[in-house]
């Protein structure tokens, strides 16, 4: 029986510059969730600052790995009226088409507050495929179609621990880690990032997949 593994990581940061090196030392590919209205926004988190990249500029370094829509500009979804919402995921989908030049199938949800009435909205737009979701679900178990797909793990420390269940696990399993590359730099974790990597690649009945992959793959 097949294990998947996902990394989703959001945002566009500076830091994934960082992140994305680790990746391509193993070849691990990742999906990155992209906010392509908000190229340079920079924002503190606990008095650091955070950049996102200038997609427009910065759009080789995501080459050998998934592009995903993370909204435009990063609202919360949940206080949207249902035509913003469409427009932020449709308008960022097409914006990274453009830069990206390849087609744009999955979607990622900002903040935790999205449910069911954001993912039937969000699937109308036209190439979404795949929705990944906030909420946690540490069973492993697959989602209960493409649109509704749980995150298994936020931080890494979690995700070094679930690892081991993950490995026993007998049936199919999937494991979706999600999170943003500066977690890693803000917590001195890129050494821990990479200890999850080598596991996954030393396991060779653990697919690293990115999330357009997936659903081919489970339904």
């Amino acid at each position: 029986m097949a294990k998947y593994f996902v990394f989703s990581i959001d945002d566009g940061t500076v830091f994934d510059r960082q992140t994305i090196a680790l990746f391509n030392k193993y070849d691990i590919r990742g999906t990155f969730n992209l906010n392509s209205g908000l190229p340079g926004f920079v924002w503190y988190l606990d008095g650091q600052p955070i950049e996102r990249l200038n997609l427009e500029v910065s759009f080789p370094l995501y080459q050998g790995h998934e592009v995903a829509s993370h909204t435009l500009t990063h609202p919360d979804l949940a206080l949207c009226p249902r035509e913003e919402m469409y427009r932020q995921v449709n308008d960022d989908v097409m914006n990274l088409k453009r830069i990206f030049m390849r087609d744009v199938t999955s979607f990622a949800t900002p903040f935790e507050s999205c449910g069911d009435r954001e993912a039937e909205i969000i699937r109308e737009v036209p190439g979404i495929t795949n929705i990944r979701l906030s909420e946690v679900d540490e069973s492993f178990a697959m989602p209960r179609d493409p649109f509704h797909i749980k995150v298994t793990s936020l931080n890494i420390d979690r995700a070094l621990y679930l690892f081991d269940a993950f490995e026993r696990e007998a049936g199919t399993a999937l494991f979706v880690y999600a999170g943003h590359s500066y977690d890693f730099a803000l917590t001195d974790s890129f050494g821990k990032l990479e200890t999850l990597i080598r596991r996954i690649k030393a396991n060779s009945e653990i697919k690293n997949v990115t999330m357009g992959e997936l659903p081919p793959l489970i339904f």
